[in-house]
């Protein structure tokens, strides 16, 4: 199992979410995505950060989904990721996913 959890920030308050695996790995669900869902069934439609702590020794920046899904309520959003040894990073959104496809791009 690959334990992540993640924080996002949206219009002033936080929305956690875990990872949630299956056993068919299509199924199962980032905790990006998953304290995205939050913020939006909490009414909330722009994130402005999105922190992220996983299990393993160096810091796991959000997947390709996720930053896909984080791109739509936060280009611009701040990413950090901490690793449980205590190691972090941090990107803008759109250093992770440059030149993202967005609701702009449906015309």
């Amino acid at each position: 199992m690959f334990a992540v959890g993640a924080a996002v920030l949206a219009g002033g308050r936080v929305f956690v979410g875990v990872n949630v695996e299956n056993a068919s790995y299509p199924l199962s669900v980032c905790a990006e995505r998953n304290a995205v869902a939050a913020a939006v069934a909490a009414g909330e439609r722009r994130i402005e950060a999105v922190a992220v702590v996983g299990g393993e020794r160096e810091p796991a920046p959000p997947c390709g989904g996720c930053r896909q899904v984080l791109a739509e309520f936060g280009p611009d959003a701040a990413v950090i990721s901490e690793s449980v040894a205590g190691t972090r990073r941090s990107w803008r959104l759109r250093e992770l996913l440059p030149d993202a496809f967005g609701p702009a791009s449906l015309g």
